[in-house]
């Protein structure tokens, strides 16, 4: 009886009128992401050609006429001798658009490293970069950190470097930055439109699901396995299509690729910060989408009882699932006289948990990917203990026929 119930709420799943169109809203949107946003995507490391060549022009002609002037020494005001800088600023130019225009993204990309190495002011300088931050300085020295340690890893390790590579947008790394920016809050907001009428749908056939010979409980939980089950499957389905379609565009990339982590919060300086493979990222950040997705369907369960609505349901979900964002600042770090590491909500977004990002925002070393787990194991034990005691006062005939 029970496979036949869990089959039975798998088809009403799929097939309902309101996640098949969602489902569909969800392909068109992962193929904007991946065809569009993320080959479009602008970061301070995007390379324009154009811009190049024109500075190039510029440089030139300067030159020249400093040269004609013979004004090829040091300012005596300044002590600068811009000459000499400018004639090292355009041979590097050169040689980066040159490589760049031939595609050979080893010497490209050797030659960036150069360029930045010991120059974190080039990052720190550019007021575009984080320009709506409440630290832009701080930010921006992250960045640069994180990109020297990447341009590290893919010069000593060898790597075939490619264009999609050095961009961060191969298949491996595109999936990478999905998880530790908003992609796992994109995903539990799927799980939670999924689960979010699991009960309220059964209000119009009440007199047909009134006779099934399963107790109030039983059903669900396996009511909840459902929509586990098709979340899950879903979600799988997701990650694999947009790894597939950036790999076409521009190679899988390599599990043992260096990702940049924050240990600790004290000298901001390189002391700071180590490295894990792509592999161990992806590996300990996707282990814990399945225990966020079940938790916040058994809420959508919870929530399903007491208001007998799905978009009431849908409603207070998504805000328990922002609530981090919408009340949390970057100065946060405490609630209510308590350290946010004991939070759930803190966790929402594990892909910062595991590169130490949410530690960095907040300028806390408090909150670490075990103490994460407990926490949200602890909070799907209370939601358990929450929903077995709601069960028993909205039985089934309080909640068809109240």
């Amino acid at each position: 009886m029970n496979r036949n119930y869990l089959k039975h709420e798998f088809l009403i799943t799929a097939r309902s009128r309101r996640n098949v169109p969602f489902i569909l809203f969800i392909g068109v949107l992962l193929l904007s992401y991946c065809l569009i946003l993320l080959p479009n995507e602008k970061t301070k490391e995007t390379y324009n050609p154009d811009e190049v060549k024109t500075y190039l022009t510029d440089l030139e002609v300067e030159q020249k006429f400093r040269e004609k002037k013979g004004n090829t020494g040091i300012i005596i005001m300044t002590g600068m001798p811009v000459y000499a800088y400018n004639d090292y600023y355009y041979k590097l130019n050169h040689a980066l658009l040159t490589a760049y225009e031939d595609k050979n993204y080893h010497r490209f990309l050797y030659l960036r490293n150069f360029s930045l190495m010991g120059n974190e002011y080039e990052y720190t300088s550019d007021e575009n970069l984080f320009a709506l931050s409440p630290y832009p300085g701080k930010d921006r020295s992250h960045l640069y950190k994180q990109t020297m340690m990447r341009y590290e890893d893919y010069l000593t390790n060898e790597y075939p470097i490619t264009y999609g590579l050095m961009y961060e947008k191969t298949g491996l790394q595109a999936l990478q930055k999905f998880l530790q920016t908003n992609g796992i809050l994109f995903i539990i907001f799927c799980a939670i439109f999924f689960s979010s009428d699991v009960l309220s749908r059964d209000r119009k056939n009440r007199s047909v699901l009134q006779g099934v010979p399963l107790s109030w409980y039983r059903q669900l939980n396996l009511k909840s396995l459902t929509a586990f089950f098709y979340s899950l499957l879903v979600v799988i389905g997701i990650l694999i299509a947009g790894v597939v379609v950036m790999s076409v565009q521009f190679g899988f990339g390599y599990f043992d690729l260096h990702v940049p982590i924050m240990i600790a919060q004290r000298t901001f300086s390189l002391e700071d910060y180590d490295i894990i493979s792509i592999a161990a990222f992806l590996g300990k950040t996707l282990i814990v989408v399945p225990l966020l997705i079940f938790l916040f369907i058994r809420m959508n369960v919870i929530l399903g009882l007491l208001f007998k609505n799905e978009w009431l349901v849908l409603l207070f979900s998504s805000f328990i699932l922002f609530s981090d964002r919408l009340f949390v600042s970057r100065t946060t770090r405490e609630i209510f006289g308590k350290d946010i590491s004991f939070f759930p909500q803190t966790y929402f977004d594990f892909g910062k948990i595991v590169n130490g990002d949410k530690n960095f925002l907040v300028n806390t070393e408090t909150i670490t990917y075990m103490k994460g787990i407990v926490v949200l194991f602890i909070t799907l034990a209370v939601t358990e203990l929450v929903l077995f005691i709601l069960s028993k006062f909205i039985n089934k005939r309080r909640f068809y026929y109240s």
